[in-house]
């Protein structure tokens, strides 16, 4: 049950600015909570800039915390007018550099009532404040701007019903951009915003008056449930028949208006006449899937047919089976002595099996036979010609128990960081032969990310 708590805050107790969590202590003037008879609690929640000793309503649920006790888990909060004596503290604290209580002080006489607003409208009245720097004035007034107008987008989106910690996420993602956004293209949430499903951004777009026909949505719901379909299915298409079905079904429990699927239908063919989506026969694939599948394949072939691969001889590779099989006192069955040989003699090779198969026995021939064949020395780890990877790196440490070898993260091996800087992804990858584990379980996207890194001159294992 929501719950609300009016009240002035005594006490910011800790505030996160990178991500905007909060924790305050609330003195309480008003309730509609029953049963709680304390005069204040700890709220906690994203919020925006919030000033001690001004009042606000903050609503959410109360939770139990098992060392402090009752408090407000909250959703969405709302501030009440600043008073002159809130703003002076808020103004002279450690959000505004260079500002101390007088200067604070004087800021709130020279601007007067609705002293934000008019410090945005007019910034260049500070200039009349002695000892305020032309640097710390303008730090001011940035800050104050950001801040602010954060705290206005937040409440106008918590008015179109969406939550406050949604509304901070779509808030950093959009940056200035946001309202524009949210209120043209409010279905564009759903690719953008991770935790923003379909139907809040329809509830949203039928209180910005988007009928339940229009093409914008069927448009949106189509590509929704194409997406959708095939994360469920681990596909790269749906067929049209399934892909409308599901849609319609979509768009009516988000809205409880009966639907024309002829009209669906024909959003779709638009859709595959303006390449948003992609038809071959009576599949549909989602744009980013089709070609990172397309990718995947021609990169096949560029390794499969370009670049050198030195060739080795079926008589000496079964040779060095029989020497490793020497060495580790192990004899490999007919089925893994055949795969190591079509490891080593092909660009590309997969390895297919259950758990307790012998997989890691086989790649660990393989890695052994390939270092007699080049004559590498397993023991002297480093700058090693092979490149050990997994999709995890719960997979990546296995890999390296049971191989011996140093062995990492796809992601890492790429420079996937997460960062802006993505010209290293444009160069391959610095081994002669690539082995990665559990390659069944690496996404279509991080694959054809991979196989493009991967030079034709080098072979690849999984």
């Amino acid at each position: 049950m929501e719950v609300y708590f009016s009240g002035t805050i005594e006490r910011i107790i800790f505030e996160n600015v990178s991500n905007f969590f909060r924790i305050l202590l609330l003195d309480i003037d008003d309730t509609n909570a029953e049963d709680f008879d304390d005069y204040e609690i700890i709220v906690t929640g994203t919020m925006a800039d919030i000033i001690e000793g001004e009042e606000y309503t903050f609503w959410g649920q109360i939770v139990q915390h098992s060392k402090y006790g009752e408090q407000l888990q909250m959703t969405r909060y709302e501030r009440a007018k600043p008073t002159s004596k809130g703003l002076v503290k808020y103004f002279s604290s450690s959000h505004f550099k260079g500002i101390g209580l007088k200067t604070a002080q004087k800021i709130v006489d020279i601007y007067g009532e609705n002293t934000i607003d008019k410090i945005l409208e007019n910034p260049d009245k500070l200039q009349s404040i002695s000892g305020l720097s032309a640097k710390n004035r303008e730090a001011f007034v940035s800050t104050l701007r950001l801040n602010y107008g954060t705290e206005m987008v937040l409440a106008k989106l918590a008015n179109y019903g969406i939550p406050n910690k949604l509304a901070f996420q779509i808030q950093d993602f959009y940056k200035e951009e946001t309202l524009e956004i949210v209120e043209n293209y409010p279905y564009q949430l759903v690719q953008d915003i991770k935790g923003l499903g379909f139907t809040i951004a329809d509830q949203l777009a039928q209180e910005l008056g988007i009928e339940s026909q229009a093409p914008e949505r069927f448009r949106a719901g189509l590509v929704h449930s194409l997406f959708q379909g095939c994360m469920e299915t681990g596909d790269t298409y749906m067929e049209a028949r399934d892909l409308l079905e599901q849609t319609l079904n979509l768009l009516e429990s988000s809205r409880p208006v009966e639907l024309d699927p002829s009209q669906v239908a024909q959003e779709l063919a638009y859709l595959i006449e303006e390449d948003k989506v992609q038809q071959i026969d009576t599949k549909i694939f989602d744009n980013s899937l089709f070609f990172a599948e397309e990718g995947i394949r021609s990169h096949l072939i560029r390794i499969l047919e370009k670049g050198q691969s030195k060739k080795q001889e079926l008589e000496t590779i079964q040779e060095h089976i029989a020497t490793v099989e020497e060495e580790l006192g192990i004899e490999y069955d007919s089925i893994q002595k055949q795969a190591i040989c079509d490891a080593i003699q092909n660009k590309v090779f997969i390895l297919t099996g259950g758990p307790g198969t012998g997989k890691t026995t086989v790649i660990n021939g393989i890695i052994a036979v390939y270092a007699l064949l080049e004559g590498l020395d397993l023991k002297k780890k480093s700058n090693l010609p092979i490149l050990l990877a997994a999709p995890t790196g719960r997979a990546a440490r296995r890999m390296n128990e049971l191989t011996g070898l140093p062995s990492a993260t796809i992601h890492r091996h790429l420079g996937m960081t997460g960062d802006d800087d993505t010209s290293h992804l444009e160069d391959y990858l610095d081994a002669d032969f690539i082995i990665v584990d559990e390659f069944s379980m690496v996404d279509t996207w991080l694959a054809n990310q991979l196989f493009s890194n991967i030079s034709s001159n080098s072979k690849f294992s999984s």
